[in-house]
């Protein structure tokens, strides 16, 4: 016995996707924060973090007062978490 052949019909829609930093008035916040990448006696990094703040200068500020309570800590890096969004652009 054999199967009957049935025709199907398929739709494609080709959409070109870009990426790119979520600017609109509902995005999250754009936050800073700082991390300290002092090595320790045993070569372990001392990995304190400030707080993630929308203002940049108040993560600064816990780096300098991080550096205050532990003198050899001079090497940090920052931590910025910028909110990106996908944007589907109509195309056939």
């Amino acid at each position: 016995m054999t199967t009957p052949i049935t025709a199907t019909t398929r739709l494609f829609r080709f959409v070109q996707w870009t990426l790119r930093p979520d600017r609109d008035d509902d995005a999250p916040p754009l936050t800073y924060a700082f991390r300290c990448l002092a090595l320790g006696d045993d070569d372990t990094e001392c990995g304190a973090r400030s707080k993630s703040t929308t203002e940049p200068i108040d993560s600064q500020d816990w780096a300098f007062a991080h550096m205050r309570a532990h003198p050899e800590h001079t090497s940090y890096a920052e931590v910025i978490e910028r909110p990106w969004v996908m944007w589907r652009e109509g195309s056939t």
